[in-house]
């Protein structure tokens, strides 16, 4: 689940929010191309929009989602304008933090070392040690070969 940081942070482009807009706009969704994918890309990580059918559409719900968090959230703490600004060393938070990272990807899906890197420069400059992290923990798996990640049961299958 996103935060209204995360949500915010995601719209502050102009050109964003204007090809948010469209898309919201688009009852039959809005053609994804390559001219929008850098801009659109940034939209999906946050849960704003989804691209499916080659086609781009709004998910309104992220926003009331994001707003049912609860207050008294651990991780909260962690986080200023959307960004991780403290790894907590060790104990429950971290564990925490970890889990709520390994949510950005998708169960079933292999990511590129690449693909890992941007998801986690979204929330810390630190991608290598959050991604460390998460291999450490058992939350994300790498490839034998070293050129896949994925939640361990999709990473092991890579191979």
């Amino acid at each position: 689940m996103a935060s209204p940081e995360a949500l915010v942070s995601a719209l502050a482009d102009p050109d964003r929010l204007q090809l948010f807009a469209r898309i919201c706009t688009a009852p039959e969704g809005f053609e994804a191309g390559p001219a929008t994918a850098k801009l659109a890309k940034r939209l999906v990580d946050a849960g704003l929009v989804t691209v499916a059918d080659g086609r781009y559409r709004a998910v309104p719900e992220v926003f009331r989602d994001a707003l049912a968090k609860a207050p008294a959230d651990p991780l909260d703490a962690l986080f200023r304008r959307g960004r991780l600004v403290s790894i907590p060393h060790s104990g429950r938070r971290r564990q925490l933090l970890l889990e709520y990272l390994a949510e950005r990807f998708e169960p079933g899906r292999l990511y590129t070392e690449q693909d890992v890197r941007e998801k986690l420069s979204m929330v810390h400059d630190d991608h290598a040690t959050l991604r460390r992290y998460l291999v450490d923990q058992g939350l994300l798996q790498r490839s034998n070969d070293g050129g896949a990640y994925g939640r361990p049961s999709e990473a092991r299958v890579a191979g």
